[in-house]
């Protein structure tokens, strides 16, 4: 039977990318809800192709009344920021299946929204490819077992570059493995994004973060890392396409096959860096911002300097005294 499916944030890169998975499947899901604050065009074009019962420019509260709909099985959150975070706090009381690519709602409330999830005993998903990687290694595993987790990145455009100087707003929007938003491009440029992922990670694992490292891997192939207490380590794999891990997060617990892109190991290297501290001080500011309680702090400011840099305020090489600064 096909399972019903509201996107918040359709007209983002995970609803969008979302929408490409269903729109494949379509004896898969039913998209019965659709809801977006920019691109308006956009959006009412997926509402004219999919014709969802729910949906639009909706403000919070009727969310929430949609959210908890019997007919809804799944809840996509692919929005920015934290102003709906009572919307995922109604969709994990109303039990129902979700799949979260929102990393400001989880490093702000992680402890809140982990805490409610094992008391609703509800389906709870990390969309991100990383965070993705770690649940399905970690999927019926004790995590008493774990001796720690490891989080790659592809180290973005400058991880192999000398200087950080004289960088200009093109060069940052050039990754060279994923396609993302202008602001999330930028956060992997810094890696910001992975200074971030990693305060995710404690939440969503509940891990000490001593328990949490990040790699450089520059092939993108490798997700994560889960090193456990007996010395055995596994890792996942998998093409650089956020479809893969927004597939898994739809269908799960079932595994579907699909016709996405594939890799070989076959003449592939794979290669892996410790990350450059001093060139990238923002993983170890996700650190300290843990210890001193300060990973609300560290995100909005890292946020307000990306502003600043893309409206051309600041320089590239400054976004970190920013966040250092407007953090600590």
């Amino acid at each position: 039977m096909a399972k019903n499916v509201i996107i918040i944030g359709s007209t983002g890169s995970i609803g969008t990318q979302t929408l490409d998975v269903i729109r494949v499947n379509p004896g898969d899901f039913n998209v019965v809800g659709l809801s977006a604050h920019k691109n308006q065009q956009l959006l009412d074009d997926q509402v004219k192709e999919f014709n969802p019962k729910y949906g639009g420019t909706l403000c919070g509260d009727e969310l929430k009344k949609m959210v908890t709909k019997n007919d809804v099985d799944i809840v996509v959150f692919g929005c920015r920021g934290t102003d709906l975070i009572e919307v995922l706090k109604t969709a994990i009381s109303a039990h129902k299946h979700i799949a979260v690519a929102n990393k400001e709602m989880i490093v702000e409330f992680g402890e809140e929204i982990m805490r409610m999830v094992r008391k609703s005993n509800c389906t709870f998903i990390p969309v991100d490819s990383e965070h993705n990687a770690i649940f399905q290694i970690l999927r019926n595993r004790n995590k008493n077992d774990i001796e720690k987790i490891v989080l790659t990145c592809s180290g973005g455009p400058f991880w192999n570059r000398d200087s950080l100087d004289n960088i200009t707003l093109k060069d940052a929007l050039k990754h060279p493995k994923w396609k993302m938003g202008s602001r999330i491009t930028i956060d992997s440029a810094t890696l910001m994004n992975k200074a971030i992922e990693i305060i995710e990670a404690k939440y969503l694992f509940d891990l000490d973060p001593k328990q949490i490292e990040v790699l450089v891997h520059p092939e993108c192939i490798v997700h994560g890392i889960v090193h456990f207490k007996d010395g055995s380590s596994i890792a996942h794999m998998g093409f650089p396409d956020m479809r893969i891990p927004i597939s898994y997060a739809l269908y799960y617990p079932e595994v579907k096959i699909n016709n996405l892109p594939r890799f070989g190991l076959a003449n592939q290297s794979l290669s892996f860096y410790d990350p450059d501290l001093q060139k990238f001080p923002s993983i170890q500011m996700a650190y300290d911002a843990i210890e001193r309680k300060k990973e609300a702090a560290l995100r909005r400011a890292n946020e307000q300097a990306v502003e600043k840099f893309i409206n051309g305020e600041i320089e590239f090489n400054q976004i970190f005294d920013f966040v250092q600064t407007h953090t600590f």
